[in-house]
């Protein structure tokens, strides 16, 4: 369940980033409680939730180029995470695929501290009890299970994450070149 969480928080970061109609239509899906959503704004994020489709720039473009891509070049560029995600892992053990994965998911974290400088919401050990603040934000703190039940505190699940700051580089390449995640290598 946590999986497929992470994986649907993963997917709407980088729709978010790459599509403005979407990241607004997944901002009021976070904001609108679950309970009072109608079935246009469910059938809305479902439209949000989807991959965004990016077309190939033509003719005269200017060069921008989407931040989501930048970031998930620098994650190709520096820890190889694209050509392990993509890499059909049915031919290898389960310790061939956690050693594979171990240097990645290192580089992979070195990389996201350079650029976010990640840090906990809540400075607590998974299981400890913890009070919510009143002024907590909906977007910082998440009520799992059985709900708030009108209460201050819950046990914690996860400590979430938040970034101290945001410093993906500013693309300035070719137009034609903004879709490249990371360039066919030759040998002569």
């Amino acid at each position: 369940m946590l999986t497929l969480s992470i994986a649907v928080a993963f997917r709407a970061f980088f729709v978010a980033l790459s599509d403005k109609r979407r990241a607004a239509a997944i901002r009021q899906a976070l904001e609108t409680p679950t309970e009072v959503r109608s079935q246009s704004d469910r059938i809305d994020a479902q439209i949000a939730a989807e991959p965004a489709r990016i077309e190939a720039p033509k003719g005269d473009v200017s060069t921008s180029r989407s931040e989501a891509l930048t970031l998930l070049s620098m994650l190709q560029r520096e820890s190889r995470l694209v050509d392990l995600i993509q890499e059909p892992l049915d031919q290898y053990s389960d310790s061939q695929v956690g050693a594979a994965a171990r240097p990645c998911l290192i580089q992979c974290r070195t990389t996201l501290e350079r650029a976010f400088d990640l840090t906990p919401i809540i400075d607590a050990r998974e299981g400890a009890i913890v009070t919510v603040p009143d002024s907590a934000s909906p977007l910082s703190y998440q009520w799992i299970g059985s709900g708030q039940n009108g209460s201050a505190g819950g046990r914690l699940v996860h400590p979430g994450w938040q970034a101290k700051r945001c410093e993906v580089a500013k693309w300035t390449g070719k137009p034609e070149d903004s879709l490249v995640i990371s360039p066919a290598q030759l040998e002569n």
